[in-house]
């Protein structure tokens, strides 16, 4: 998705894992990203206007050493905002340039925002103003007189048209000897005091324009993440669908773990699934037979359709799931202590239940298979029981022939059942129908394919 680029990987990972978009939400960036796919280069124009100004703003800053006077605050951000000024003619012009070729409605909402508040009218006062910041006939500042004989409430005023007031004192104009650095500092204080409060404000709108630039920057740059990446699909022909949000189970076609999609060059092997009515699915099978393959596809899937991408499918209908968590077997400890790994899968759960709500989706792979199998069996099934009544898709890769014919023989419509395929021959062809738990993994098969022996009597 970033294709090379820091900006875009810091975006595409923050939408992957960031917080769940609403099915509203999804559908309306769907249609965005069809008004990307259709017009490329218009996103990048728009993106690239945005992150020159961010980039440009971020090379206008005080060094660590310069001491940041309200006056060098002031002009300092003064000079970003004429910057700034620059890019929204650019942007604006891009806009008006563009606006006649998307259909969608967030593209819309953007090109009317642009066109009705950055006319001309409004740029033309925003230089106005600026200009007129720089006071270039000097600064008019009133004080009263405080306690002490010091100067207290500061207040910048603006010129009057006929020009300066001047200071006058009984005998004449009061001068100052601006050589003098006593007088100069003096007077380069008196004037911060003055602008303190319109150089805060300047940097605060300075500070907001480069905040709305980046936001154009980091929302354009989620939808050319998502491009690179279907494009990328595309070369390996790969199938990518809109999914559909929905409130019953997972349906699909030919869903696929994109990672293995982009990374192989192998034969791309799909997978269909129909469990609109389960809450629980297991899926059990031959080993080495694309089970896990399957749960990391379901994992990825749902996290690119939380935030309004593709999927990595011919059709994809599901729901959105407001967290996604996942519970793998342990690797073996140094000296294969059982106990131990026993210990640290039930604390890894003991954790997820500490943080799931209901709605989740919890991936489980090999989970508590460390102990023998009547026991794993037992703690696995009251767990999955207990998730699935407070309202949790589970979905459990196992390899415990007792969790998945005791869930079977429940004979409960919320439970749905897959196995990974074998060929009477014992070839594995990586796919994962729909089938009851069967009492063997064949690991036979591995065995005589590694060893070249044969198993049995």
């Amino acid at each position: 998705m970033a294709a090379g680029d820091d900006a875009l990987y810091r975006v595409a990972e923050t939408m992957l894992l960031g917080d769940v978009a609403s099915a509203d939400d999804i559908r309306y960036r769907h249609e965005v990203l069809s008004d990307c796919l259709a017009h490329p280069e218009a996103v990048d124009e728009l993106r690239r206007i945005a992150a020159n100004a961010v980039e440009r703003e971020r090379h206008n800053y005080f060094g660590l050493f310069t001491r940041a006077t309200p006056d060098k605050v002031l002009y300092r951000s003064l000079d970003v905002l004429d910057m700034f000024l620059d890019a929204f003619v650019e942007l604006r012009a891009a806009c008006d340039r563009w606006r006649g070729s998307f259909s969608s409605a967030g593209f819309e909402a953007f090109f009317s925002c642009i066109a009705a508040d950055l006319d001309d009218a409004y740029l033309s006062s925003v230089r106005e103003h600026l200009a007129g910041l720089r006071f270039a006939k000097g600064e008019l500042i009133s004080v009263r007189l405080g306690a002490g004989a010091h100067g207290t409430d500061h207040v910048l005023r603006r010129p009057d048209r006929t020009g300066w007031r001047r200071l006058r004192g009984r005998d004449g104009a009061i001068d100052l000897d601006v050589d003098d650095p006593t007088a100069a500092e003096a007077l380069t204080v008196l004037a911060g005091r003055g602008i303190r409060t319109a150089a805060d404000a300047v940097a605060q709108a300075a500070e907001h324009v480069a905040v709305y630039f980046q936001t154009i920057a980091d929302e354009l740059g989620f939808y050319r993440a998502v491009m690179n990446l279907l494009a990328a699909l595309d070369e390996r022909g790969a199938p990518w669908c809109f999914p559909e949000p929905s409130a019953r189970g997972l349906t699909c076609r030919c869903l696929y773990h994109p990672t293995l999609a982009l990374e192989t060059r192998e034969s791309l092997v799909g997978n269909d699934i129909d469990t609109a009515d389960a809450t629980v699915t297991m899926i059990t099978g031959a080993n080495h037979g694309g089970k896990t393959t399957l749960l990391r596809s379901i994992g990825t899937a749902q996290l690119m359709l939380r935030c309004g991408m593709p999927v990595p499918a011919r059709e994809y209908r599901g729901p959105v799931h407001p967290q996604v968590l996942t519970h793998f077997g342990g690797e073996e400890p140094d000296g294969g202590d059982t106990a131990g790994r026993l210990e640290e899968e039930l604390g890894r759960m003991s954790a997820i239940a500490d943080v799931i709500h209901p709605g989740a989706l919890l991936l489980c792979n090999e989970s508590l298979a460390s102990t023998n199998e009547r026991e794993g069996a037992a703690l696995a099934r009251r767990i999955v029981e207990t998730m699935r009544d407070c309202g949790i898709t589970v979905v459990y890769v196992t390899h415990m022939y007792e969790l998945a014919r005791g869930l079977a023989e429940a004979d409960d419509p919320r439970h749905a059942f897959l196995r990974a395929e074998r060929l009477p021959t014992g070839d594995r062809t990586f796919r994962v129908l729909p089938g009851r738990p069967l009492p063997t993994s064949h690991g036979e098969d591995l065995f005589q394919r590694i060893f070249g022996v044969a198993t049995g009597p």
